[in-house]
């Protein structure tokens, strides 16, 4: 029996809408790729932009006409290859010859991630890790359990756009701290791979650090040497969202069962169709970078690799592995969560952006329902949600739905599953997490109504794309 939670419906409008993602112009800052102790700046920020002859987006979204993706480097086909490609082709004969991360638990902390992780040396720690296929150090956020007098699960949590290298991340915006140390898990989150799928590249990646090796990093060379200098226990479970939604998905595919359980949080598998490679390109051109960089030309077989719905036979094999997507239309979290916008111009991102990305991975992760049910899977459990977009309330939600699935594979009994909900039912009242512990830490106040915050001179003034918003982390 299929685990769907949702009709599977969606309006092909709204997920077209993805054709006008855009680029927001990232703030001129030093850049130190996170490892200068004294700095305190986003080190995903770069001025460095490539020059852009694509198509331009439609003036209806906010601050008019933006740039859209590296469009040159997004194939202009419209034949996609479907012929499966589970050999990883960089490594054809597995990675078990390759060295492994060298631990550091007690480093000199960032600036960064005491002003933008809360890292106090307590319940947050900051963990280093170097990277030998990447050749640099890689600071690493530690969510410390309450009780380490037993060896503890882990739970290894990615960040969207940025890599949560900014101000919105897993601990900002959500209660992620609060609910993993009180029920005794690690989590774990690295704190660098902006913009870089946290994928392992063909090429180097001048503004984001030179090598990206991150499924290397991610799935070799970092979980033996850190888990046993965490004293875990051997269990292990993997969150993406938005950009590493994708990340989970792919890691899933390439090897399924290396996690006990995976979440997958509106992202897009279906990367090497002409619509998967534009979100990409809409992505990695942030950081000066282009798909043809990360995974070479379309249909080639590292390319198709990277498709989870060409090799969506894999998932068979994952345990516990949750999918969720939202529609991108607005819900009352939108407007009552602790994250809901509180000023016009985080309305505008939340009306256009929310609604446009949240749209685009909806149709991604219907067809890659659409091929697992082709190949007869039905161990996966698809959330598909008829309101809600690309925000940090919806993604928290969603974690707090994944968790009895999370805590299976942890070996932990944390209930059912929530069984299937009937459409129009009220989604906040699903989750009274967010109306309690995360809603203080935030302290949010008051909820803004709609009516002011359209009112708001702002609104018709400033463009959202070029600010600070938790949707520019996409």
């Amino acid at each position: 029996m299929h685990h769907s939670r949702r009709p599977l419906r969606t309006t092909v409008l709204l997920a077209a809408t993805t054709l006008l993602l855009t680029a927001a112009p990232a703030a001129h800052a030093q850049y130190d790729h996170g490892m200068d102790p004294d700095v305190v700046v986003n080190p995903a920020d770069t001025p460095n932009r490539p020059d852009y002859h694509g198509p331009e987006s439609s003036s209806w979204l906010p601050g008019g006409v933006q740039r859209m993706s590296s469009d040159p480097t997004v194939y202009d086909g419209v034949i996609q290859d479907f012929r499966p490609q589970t050999v990883n082709p960089m490594f054809p004969d597995g990675r078990d010859h390759l060295p492994k991360a060298d631990i550091d638990m007690d480093p000199q902390i960032l600036a960064r991630l005491r002003e933008y992780a809360r890292v106090d040396g307590d319940r947050i720690r900051q963990i280093n890790a170097y990277s030998p296929s990447m050749g640099r150090t890689i600071p690493l956020i530690w969510i410390v359990p309450e009780d380490l007098s037993e060896p503890r699960p882990v739970a290894y949590f990615l960040g969207g756009g940025d890599a949560g290298q900014g101000r919105d991340n897993w601990i900002t915006k959500s209660d992620i701290v609060d609910f993993y140390s009180q029920r005794n898990i690690h989590v774990i989150m690295p704190m660098l791979g902006a913009y870089s799928m946290f994928s392992d590249w063909l090429e180097d990646y001048p503004d984001q650090g030179g090598k990206q090796m991150w499924e290397t990093f991610l799935t070799h060379e970092l979980p033996g040497p850190l888990e046993e200098a965490l004293g875990a226990n051997g269990r292990r479970s993997l969150v993406g969202m938005s950009m590493s939604g994708t990340t989970a998905l792919l890691y899933a595919t390439h090897q399924p069962g290396f996690y006990d359980s995976v979440a997958a949080l509106s992202g897009c598998g279906d990367t090497n169709s002409w619509i998967g490679r534009r979100i990409i390109a809409s992505i990695i051109e942030k950081g000066n970078g282009t798909p043809e960089m990360m995974w070479g030309a379309p249909n080639s077989d590292y390319s198709r690799y990277q498709d989870a719905i060409i090799n969506a036979e894999r998932l068979r094999d994952q345990p516990n592995m949750y999918v969720y997507n939202a529609t991108g239309l607005l819900n009352s979290v939108d407007f009552e969560g602790p994250n809901a916008p509180q000023a016009g111009w985080q309305l505008k991102d939340r009306l256009t952006m929310g609604l446009v990305i949240e749209a685009g991975t909806n149709l991604c992760t219907h067809r890659l329902k659409a091929a697992t049910d082709a190949a007869g899977i039905d161990t996966i459990h698809y959330d598909f949600r008829t309101t809600g977009t690309h925000s940090w309330d919806a993604w928290w939600n969603a974690v707090l739905e994944f968790w009895p699935l999370q805590a299976r594979g942890f070996g932990i009994d944390a209930g059912p599953v929530t069984p299937g909900l009937d459409v129009g039912s009220s989604e906040a009242g699903r989750f009274p997490d967010i109306w309690g512990s995360a809603a203080r830490s935030y302290g949010s106040a008051t909820v803004p109504s709609l009516s002011s915050l359209l009112d708001d001179p702002a609104l018709s003034t400033r463009s959202s794309l070029t600010g600070s918003s938790a949707e520019e982390d996409e």
